[in-house]
């Protein structure tokens, strides 16, 4: 089997675009500006993506972009 047999339908994969490292939760709540208890408990409370790799709990950096993104209010003006 080729290894592009094995990538599901909607995944996005472009041989020119690699897949981005993960970043632990201690990276990705320095890159949010919180703690890690906080981004724990978003973890917890399913109000943040993430993946989950053996017993690790990584965060895809696609999902912190999207996060701030989401969560960006525009100025009143």
């Amino acid at each position: 089997m080729a290894l592009h047999e094995g990538i599901p339908p909607g995944f996005a994969h472009d041989p020119i675009d690699p897949l981005e490292p993960l970043l632990d939760v201690t990276r990705a709540a320095h890159l949010l500006g919180i703690s890690v208890k906080t981004l724990r408990d978003w973890i917890h409370g399913r109000r943040i993506d993430y993946v989950k790799v053996g017993t690790r709990v990584m965060i895809r950096p696609e999902t912190i972009r999207q996060f701030v993104t989401s969560n960006t209010r525009r100025a009143a003006g």
